[in-house]
């Protein structure tokens, strides 16, 4: 859940949002297969989902020491109502089924089995689930999926857990969820919210949008959200680690206060050395959108004070009815956040982020050197991949460690006078100095004609965020797609990967 609206209603948006993403009612679609989404030339594009409703918001994640090994996750609209999980161990090609098994045990209170109508051997009690990351351990014998688990308990009152599973063979399967019997694989509790847990606050509160990160070193792993407290607009960044496998969690730092207020969209690298925590945040008496960074040199145990290192000139915001600031039919969608990587060959920290500067959005790329992140006279901000003639919005980007070749997608609207959404790939070897881009999607689609389901109809929805992950030889990526029979209505939105070779 990403936007940007004054103080005064932003806790009353975020409530509005969490109800809904209450998965909870399905309209039948049709069961007809799906033939794969065309790629441009030089990319390959295959659609991971074979189900009958909608995936949204795709992180992805591959195994460091099996490149063919791929895992990515969507908030699932099947019969689980909770996170979608798909495994590939042969570069994209296969998938392992959304239905009946492709979903995180231990979330809902729900299975994804049709044979069952969804209420089975379920083996959680949240009413529904979202917001999914996915990570590896350094050594590639351990995938992390974080989602988060809601009970919900009236308007705007959420008891929210944010759950970590585990799988040991690739992505087939998880964690089964349960916490009693002889056969038990309870999930790790990240972080709690109902009057009782491990970080304590009122019934009513709630999380948002949590991200993951593993340091491929020390294999301290990083999980940090925003949260949404039910009193006023303020929404702290929070941040827990875990440095025996995801056993056990800190108890969770909280990471801004006082003026730094309203925060969302928080994401975290590290190098083993440092760990670099960006977010973007609403600046209180309506004086605009800003990103910051907070540094931590002891694996997150501490984090320095927030240094603000750039400024949005116009955000996308794309959350109707609240705003809608692009052309075109409304839809909820990614709009700008900042998205952190680090390039150890050249030892500097790399930020990039959307904004709608001349009525169209254009990427930036803000940078600082790693002894210099904390000092703002330090950050430089550029244009990234300039020149496209439409909207180029929900950028996420990557670092190949190796080389400290920069990858980028987004989706763009530049190949269809702002009517269409397509996918464009970026690469940088000049350390973003300049890049050269490609389309990898043949064909775009209208946002605003697909969506989730509600009720007897469906909401344009296609996610806040993308995914991908960077490779010597390859740069591959998660989105959200249109199925070839998306139905009446039209629900069928679909996790689709890609790659090419830079």
């Amino acid at each position: 859940m990403r936007l940007y609206v004054t103080a005064s209603v932003l806790l009353a948006v975020f409530a509005v949002a969490a109800c809904d993403d209450n998965q909870s009612n399905h309209p039948t679609a049709p069961t007809v297969a799906r033939g794969a989404q065309l790629a441009a030339p030089g990319a390959f594009v295959v659609d991971v989902g074979n189900d009958t409703t909608a995936q949204n918001e795709t992180p992805i994640a591959v195994n460091p020491t099996d490149a063919q090994n791929f895992i990515v996750g969507a908030n699932d609209w099947n019969y689980n109502d909770g996170c979608a999980v798909n495994a590939t161990f042969d570069g994209g090609k296969t998938w392992t089924p959304t239905v009946p098994n492709g979903f995180l045990p231990g979330i809902t209170k729900y299975t994804n089995d049709p044979a069952e109508n969804g209420t089975g051997a379920a083996t959680g009690t949240g009413d529904f689930g979202g917001d999914p990351a996915i990570a590896w351990s350094s050594d590639g014998k351990t995938a992390f999926y974080a989602c988060y688990s809601y009970i919900v308990t009236g308007y705007g009152s959420y008891k929210t857990r944010l759950l970590l599973s585990k799988s040991t063979d690739g992505g087939k399967t998880w964690l089964n969820g349960k916490t009693k019997g002889p056969d038990a694989q309870p999930l790790t509790v990240v972080a709690q919210w109902d009057a009782y847990g491990i970080t304590k606050g009122s019934t009513g509160q709630f999380q948002d949008h949590d991200s993951m990160w593993v340091d491929p070193r020390d294999g301290t792993i990083y999980i940090t959200w925003a949260q949404f407290h039910g009193n006023g607009s303020n929404s702290p960044i929070y941040v827990a680690v875990s440095r025996d496998d995801g056993k056990t969690f800190s108890t969770p730092v909280q990471i801004t206060a006082t003026t730094v207020r309203s925060n969302q969209d928080a994401r975290i690298v590290s190098n083993g050395k440092h760990a670099f925590l960006t977010f973007d945040n609403g600046a209180q008496g309506g004086k605009g959108a800003v990103m910051y960074m907070s540094e931590s040199r002891d694996a997150g145990a501490t984090w320095g004070p927030p240094v603000q290192f750039a400024r949005f000139q116009n955000p996308v915001c794309l959350f109707p009815p609240y705003c809608f600031n692009i052309s075109g039919t409304p839809f909820r969608g990614p709009g700008s956040y900042p998205v952190p990587a680090f390039d150890p060959i050249g030892k500097r920290l790399y930020v990039a982020f959307s904004d709608i500067v001349n009525d169209t959005a254009q990427l930036f790329l803000a940078s600082a050197p790693e002894s210099g992140v904390s000092d703002v006279k330090q950050w430089t901000t550029i244009p990234m991949a300039p020149g496209a003639t439409g909207d180029r919005i929900n950028v996420e980007m990557s670092i190949e460690q190796g080389s400290g070749r920069i990858d980028f997608i987004s989706q763009d609207r530049s190949y269809s006078d702002n009517k269409l959404v397509d996918i464009t790939y970026g690469k940088s070897f000049d350390h973003g100095a300049s890049f050269t881009t490609q389309r990898v999607t043949r064909a775009g689609y209208d946002p605003g004609l697909f969506g989730v389901p509600s009720g007897s109809g469906f909401r344009p929805f296609i996610g806040d965020y993308n995914g991908i992950v960077s490779l010597p030889t390859m740069a591959a990526f998660a989105w959200t797609g249109v199925g070839k029979n998306p139905g009446n209505p039209p629900i069928n939105l679909d996790i689709y990967f890609g790659s090419v070779t830079p």
